[in-house]
């Protein structure tokens, strides 16, 4: 039977390496894409008999309407914030950084009553793509990132990519 309370509105919170991002602008989305291969048979011809699981990807665009250094390094996380009171990101790094060295817990929780039980929490995850930077007179600075899921080796089989849920429930 259909339960209209478990209709669920509203946006979250962002965190990422246990720091809160803050506010955001214009919603948070999160993408997950399975990469499936079709086995097809000469006896079948180009009809799929089975479907093998090829990889998994998972990303959460998050736009950050804060407009810090601080979460500029989160955006561009091959920079490094340089200061304590005053800051600034320097940006220009040798080829082969490492992601294991740029990622980082990402956790997104909703702020409604589901909060804890809608959780999504990814072990890993970093800004591995372009963010643009604008500066318009009609709308905030805006810093877009999208965070993509990295492989935790450390979860077991089928936990290594990402969780929906409450981050306590065993």
């Amino acid at each position: 039977m259909a339960d209209a309370t478990k209709i669920a509105l509203g946006v979250c919170t962002a965190s990422f390496d246990g720091v809160a991002l803050g506010h955001t602008k214009g919603g948070v989305e999160c993408v997950y894409e399975p990469v499936w291969h079709d086995v097809k048979v000469d006896q079948y011809g180009d009809t799929i008999v089975k479907k093998r699981l090829m990889g998994e990807k998972f990303t959460a665009k998050v736009p950050l309407a804060e407009y810090t250094v601080a979460n500029l390094g989160v955006g561009i996380p091959a920079g490094t914030v340089v200061g304590t009171t005053v800051k600034r990101l320097d940006v220009g790094s040798s080829a082969g950084k490492s992601s294991d060295d740029l990622a980082a817990a990402l956790v997104l929780t909703p702020v409604d009553a589901t909060g804890a039980e809608h959780t999504i929490t990814v072990p890993k995850a970093m800004v591995g793509s372009q963010i643009t930077l604008s500066h318009v007179n009609d709308g905030e600075r805006i810093i877009e990132c999208t965070f993509e899921a990295i492989i935790d080796e450390g979860e077991a089989d089928g936990a290594r990519l990402f969780s929906i849920g409450d981050p306590a429930a065993a």
